[in-house]
């Protein structure tokens, strides 16, 4: 099964900003999917994520090239070693979050 995916747009019409702060973020997400919790998130412009693999003391996966074998993408890590089901995605923050 595929991992169902929102992207939640913020547009404002004036000088105020949505916050871009991963915790505003992630309760925003458990918010609207009550009762999920947030599993993992990726942070493109800090270049940061919540990773498993490093985690365990193993060497991420996910920040090689695609083109790499050993490169594994982040939602398919998330879907199986997480059980997640949703990737809300908050393109004004260029954050992404995994919930279960």
């Amino acid at each position: 099964m595929a991992i169902d995916k929102v992207t939640l747009h913020v547009e404002t019409d004036g000088d105020s900003r949505a916050s871009e702060i991963i915790a505003d973020l992630r309760t925003v997400a458990e918010t609207l999917y009550f009762p999920m919790k947030l599993v993992g998130f990726w942070d493109y412009q800090a270049g940061m994520h919540l990773c498993p693999h490093e985690e365990r003391g193993e060497a991420c996966p996910h920040n090689l090239p695609k083109d790499d074998p050993q490169y594994v993408d982040y939602a398919v890590t998330m879907q199986r070693e997480r059980r997640a089901n949703i990737q809300v995605i908050f393109p004004h923050a260029s954050v992404t979050i995994f919930l279960s």
